[in-house]
């Protein structure tokens, strides 16, 4: 599995390239390393297999600690000199216990209670305060001693209080709400208390000054062990029920006399001491003044490579711990050792990867590894050779009479050991001594099946020893190329690689044939179909340097990314065209890694008959077992903390009501996984906005921004270092209310409002139309009036005279003159145009618009309709004046609309319809004649009616709006529509509506 929570990437097309270079070649990229975290200095060499880090007091670690305990929320607790600390393996938050008292508390003691609550014992006489639910309260403890050494808790759920100080109440038992309190009555020595311990059998054992008390279960009384001890000791009890008891003397067995197995003396005097056992059945306990010490296998014969000068190791501020002045000791859930100093708090976990201490560091050229097929691993570096059995420490075989080139297997159990002048070949105790060809380095080695011992020499190309000799190789070799390195296949051929030029993006690190493949000249192959080119679009991979794979199944590899583990089965689907991206775990220095991938050709990884595999670095030889790498089990825990809103911080509740008009807020939350807080992952959403995850991060604390007004729920889930995600998430519901302004009462006013405006804009707009349609009209009128005047001034006149002269003339003429009776008869006839043109003139002055139903007949009475064509008008509505400016407009297209019926439309029936609405005018002229086509009513002018056309150009500049419409045989129905604000003179009516 992945140490990191998200998914490894799928690869793109272009991650694989394929290629053929003198065999095959595998090139990869290089990837960056985060930095370690761990102390600088080196640990004692058997505390190597632990990765310790430190909390200073520079980085806001408490001083002077004196008790570490977890509650069952995943919250490490921390009691000091300097008050009471909560721990996510991130950040130190400092606990009021009664912000009214300005006296500062000494935590001297602590105990998370099965029941979730945390018991804190406070210095100075302050007795017992109790957490629970987040409230801090006071227990109210009888007759409080200057100090509270210990706290404990029996199988009853009852909590043990031990009294410092010369108070002869001993100790204190709190249990269903009332203290109850033990002295010498008891049965308990006039001694002060310092330690106490519940026995799985139920026993309460007291560590009293200068002896041991005890209380079995039913029991009324305390009974004592006849056993003479120091002050400040401690007591413990194994994984077999057994008692351990540390003071100044040693830490012992209480059960069994002093022996190699149960009694170890401590290096220096000690007192005061915390005895813990961890979840191996290692004892851990703390001294004044040497830091800590852990004895390996207490009670039990020990491992085979374990001495007797390494059962008891001493973790000391040279070797990294923050003071040697220890006081706290615990053991959370996920199996750290934390120790909490004067100057401090040190954490140490399980390392996954272990730098082999009999192995000397820091060799002046690359070491150099390779394991013989008997499972034994070798390890040369500038001037010795070691060999490691199979569960076995590593020991030196010999010493270098020069820097080692290069290491390989030969045979069955032993190696090849090129040095600067010399070949040897080294089987058990038994070493050969042979010449190496003439002016060449060795660049790498490989012995085939046959027996046959290849060697690549930068400098003379490509050897092979066989039957005592070397000989260069005569084939013609890939130009340019030089050998650089040696493998063997599965079959046991030698597989050689030539540097020369490699596709674009690949370095030539690696030796492969055509059909297999290995790394670095490690027996362990590859399969694969045609070789693989990867580049650096899986970050695993990058300049992976050596490979080796196990008989279980595991691939491991070594490469800028750190040591790489993954299924071999999965490498094999990988590696095959289109292949999925295999699941890796990848150890860096969070596991205990030290330096980086040595850059040297050879074998980087090997693996031992014992399983464990080895891997070569800059600095150090590393070593993994992979049974003990068990990935972590337990999900992390999540808590939000606190809502950050604006300079506001609100403590975290199931339900928070946020300021209103709240648009952006902070939220802060932590996971309580405290191996490894750095590879902490975190995912969060919010409910009601958006239901999708976001992306893994390791930051603590998400920015929301953009906030409406309603009703939220965030959530955040936690991975741990190996990639377990939290089972249910944490989640706090967030009442954003709203604002006067986001109301939805504010937001209908504003939409009123809105509409409000535009309906006086429009209402503007019709009143500007009605204006200029008056102003328009009012205009011609005022024309057509000083026209009639003119005319009548001056034409008609005219006319008149000459007429009345004209007919002067006819008198003089006889009575029966022909001359006088056509005169006569063109008088008459002037008569008549001089009334038809006074009747004219009388038109263009101003007309009465009050009653349309009047003009309408008189239009009807000039068309010329057929005698037998029933013609009607009818009204409906009150009668409302119209306005003199339109009403001409509206009689020439109601008159040509009649003019049309009478003459196109051989109807028998015509009808004419006036509506008074209250919102519109409406006029309908309908006939039963011979009807129009609708592209008749479309189209300009077809066959003829341009009088279509100009009516609709009317109804237009009026504002109104033109229908008409008909069938063919069906009669013809024209529909004029008027706004009433426009058309009527007498009201505004309510434009507003629509039909």
């Amino acid at each position: 599995m992945s140490p990191r929570c998200p998914a490894t990437p799928a690869p793109t097309p272009g991650a694989r390239v394929w290629a053929r270079v003198a065999g095959l070649l595998l090139g990869l990229l290089l990837w960056a390393q985060l930095a370690p975290r761990a102390a600088a200095a080196t640990l004692p060499v058997a505390l190597q297999e632990f990765k310790h880090d430190t909390w200073s007091i520079e980085r806001g670690a408490p001083s002077r600690i004196n008790s570490i305990t977890q509650t069952q929320d995943g919250f490490l607790w921390i009691g000091s000199v300097e008050g009471l600390f909560r721990f996510d393996g991130v950040s130190f938050e400092p606990q009021r216990l009664w912000p009214e008292d300005p006296q500062r508390l000494v935590v001297s003691s602590l105990w998370a209670a099965r029941s979730g609550a945390l018991w804190v014992g406070l210095a100075r006489g302050r007795g017992v305060a109790v957490l629970r639910d987040g409230q801090l309260v006071d227990a109210h403890m009888p007759h409080p001693s200057r100090e509270v050494n210990d706290i404990t808790e029996d199988a009853e759920g009852g909590i043990w209080v031990a009294r410092g100080g010369r108070s002869d109440r001993l100790l204190a038992r709190y249990h269903r709400g009332a203290w109850q309190e033990f002295g010498p009555e008891s049965g308990l020595p006039a001694q002060p208390v310092w330690k106490l311990h519940v026995a799985r059998d139920g026993t309460l054992w007291a560590v009293l000054s200068h002896t041991l008390a005890y209380r079995r279960p039913g029991d009324a009384r305390f009974s004592t062990r006849e056993l003479a001890i120091t002050p400040r000791a401690s007591l413990s009890e194994d994984g077999q029920g057994r008692l351990w008891l540390s003071d100044t003397r040693g830490t012992r067995l209480l059960e069994q006399p002093p022996g190699p197995d149960s009694f170890f003396a401590h290096p220096n005097p000690i007192g005061g001491t915390r005895l813990l056992f961890d979840r191996r059945g290692e004892l851990w306990t703390t001294t004044w003044n040497s830091g800590v010490l852990r004895i390996s296998a207490p009670g039990r014969a020990p491992p085979a490579d374990l001495d007797a000068a390494r059962r008891v190791a001493a973790l000391d501020s040279k070797a990294g711990l923050s003071s040697d002045q220890t006081r706290a000791l615990f053991q959370d859930r996920e199996g750290n050792i934390w120790v909490g100093t004067e100057l401090g708090l040190d954490q140490l976990r399980p390392a996954g990867v272990v730098a082999e201490a009999d192995l000397p560091p820091n060799s002046p050229t690359s070491y150099r590894l390779a394991a013989a097929r008997d499972g034994t691993v070798y390890v040369a570096d500038a001037w010795a050779l070691y060999v490691i059995a199979p569960g076995q420490r590593p020991r030196r075989l010999l010493q270098n009479d020069s820097p080692a080139e290069a290491l390989c297997a030969a045979g069955a159990r032993g190696v090849w050991l090129f040095l600067a002048d010399q070949l040897l070949r080294v089987e058990g105790e038994q070493v050969q001594r042979l010449a190496k060809p003439v002016g060449t380095t060795a660049y790498g080695c490989a012995e085939d099946g046959t027996g046959r011992l290849w060697m690549p020499g930068l400098e003379r190309g490509l050897h092979a020893w066989q039957d005592g000799r070397w000989e260069r190789w005569p084939e013609p070799l890939p130009s340019p190329s030089l050998p650089a390195n040696a493998a063997l296949d599965r079959d046991g051929r030698a597989v050689v690689l030539f540097r020369a030029r490699p596709p674009q993006g690949a370095l030539p690190f690696l030796a492969l044939d055509a059909t297999q493949s290995a790394v670095g000249g490690v027996e362990g192959l590859l399969p694969s179909e045609a070789g693989l080119l990867l580049s650096g679009a899986q970050a695993w991979a990058a300049s992976l340097n050596g490979l080796a794979q196990t008989r279980d199944g595991d691939t491991w590899a070594i490469g800028d990314a750190g040591i790489v583990r993954l299924r071999s089965a999965d490498l094999d689907a990988a590696l095959r065209p289109g292949g999925p991206p295999p699941a890796v775990r990848v150890l860096d220095f969070h596991d205990g890694l030290n330096s980086f991938v040595q850059k040297a050709p050879g074998a980087q990884v090997a693996v031992g008959g014992d399983g464990r595999v080895w891997f070569l670095t800059r600095r150090q030889v590393m070593r993994i077992n992979p049974v003990a790498l068990v990935p972590n089990p337990l999900p992390p825990p999540v808590v939000v903390r606190t809502v950050q809103v604006g300079e506001h911080s609100l403590a975290a509740a199931p339900q928070l009501a946020l300021p209103a008009g709240t648009r952006t807020l902070r939220v802060n939350f932590t996971a309580l996984s405290l191996s490894v807080p750095s590879r902490v992952q975190f995912r969060h959403r919010l409910l009601g906005e958006d239901a999708a995850w976001s992306t893994p991060s390791p930051l603590r604390s998400a920015l929301l921004t953009d906030l409406s007004p309603g009703n939220y729920r965030f959530e955040v889930q936690a991975c741990n270092n190996d990639g377990l995600w939290s089972e249910t998430p944490a989640s706090v519901a967030l009442d954003i209310p709203a604002t006067f302004t986001q109301t939805g009462g504010f937001k209908l006013a504003v939409v009123g409002l809105g509409l409000l405006l535009l309906y006086a804009a429009y209402l503007m707009r019709v009143r500007q139309i009605r204006n200029r349609l008056r102003e328009r009209g009012e205009e011609r009128l005022r024309e057509r009036e000083r026209i009639a005047r003119d005319m009548h001034d001056t034409l008609l006149q005219s006319v008149q005279g000459l007429i009345l002269r004209v007919q002067a003339v006819a008198d003089r003429l006889h009575g029966e003159h022909e001359a006088r009776r056509l005169i006569t008869e063109a008088l008459d006839r002037a008569e008549t145009v001089l009334i038809e043109g006074r009747e004219r003139l009388q038109g263009l002055r101003r007309v009465d618009a009050s009653d349309l139903t009047r003009e309408l007949h008189r239009l009807i009475a000039e068309q010329p309709f057929a005698p037998s064509t029933e013609v009607s008008v009818s009204s409906h509505g009150p009668r409302r004046s119209l306005r003199p400016e339109l009403f001409d407009e509206l009689l020439c297209i109601l008159g040509e609309a009649l003019f049309n019926a009478a003459r196109h439309a051989r109807a028998s029936q015509v009808a004419v319809r006036v509506d008074y609405g209250r919102q519109w005018l409406e006029i309908t002229v309908r006939d039963n004649g011979v009807g129009l086509s609708p592209a008749q009513a479309q189209t300009p002018g077809s066959s003829g009616h341009f009088g279509i056309q100009g009516m609709r150009e009317r109804a237009q500049r009026l504002g109104g709006q033109f229908r008409i419409h008909g069938h063919s045989g069906l009669g013809t129905f024209v529909t004029l529509r008027i706004k009433a604000a426009i058309a009527y003179a007498d009201e505004h009516g309510d434009p507003d509506e629509n039909d």
